[in-house]
């Protein structure tokens, strides 16, 4: 075997190692992920065949324009994708939850490319309306977003990840 020099002086590098070594362990972990990859999908499908959970469309969220019932946060569509988006009663517009704040951010532009696939897309939170409008304005929101304050389940909990809904008709289901 070849000689191998020591690692470098800078923390957390990794050692160095001669193209075989380094092949053998790529192709290990490479085996790894794709077996990762697989439950992941797995998991994709399991998540699919979820039954749905109706939930009455006529429960109020608040808006911009005040008080609106969900089943209007489909805009004549069958679909809705939403981000439940924590809240830190209180603080500042800055001291919001971080990890929301990035994904609202990256998702603001979402709704125009949702709907031109059939798709509406709306921001709920638990925050009261008087906090949520300000901290809209602070981040140049444009997206529709609604308070869900002292909503029950199931379109009142579960803040921080991505959620969607059918509508048939005038009924409204959890997906």
């Amino acid at each position: 075997m070849t000689e191998v020099p020591a690692p470098t002086s800078l923390a957390g590098r990794p050692t160095v190692a001669d193209w075989d070594t380094w092949q053998a362990a790529r192709d290990e972990l490479l085996a790894r992920e794709k077996a990762h990859t697989r439950e992941g999908d797995a998991i994709a499908a399991a998540r699919r065949r979820l039954p749905m959970v109706e939930l009455d469309g006529t429960v109020e969220v608040t808006g911009a324009a005040g008080p609106v019932p969900f089943i209007d946060l489909f805009q004549g569509r069958d679909e809705l994708v939403v981000y439940q988006h924590m809240w830190h009663d209180g603080d500042p517009v800055e001291g919001q939850c971080p990890g929301c704040t990035i994904n609202a951010w990256h998702i603001q532009q979402s709704a125009p490319y949702l709907a031109a696939r059939g798709v509406s897309f709306a921001m709920l939170t638990e925050g009261p309306w008087a906090e949520v409008a300000p901290y809209l304005e602070f981040m140049g929101c444009t997206e529709p977003w609604y308070s869900v304050r002292d909503l029950a389940a199931p379109i009142g909990v579960d803040m921080g990840h991505i959620v969607c809904f059918l509508r048939d008709g005038d009924r409204v289901f959890l997906t």
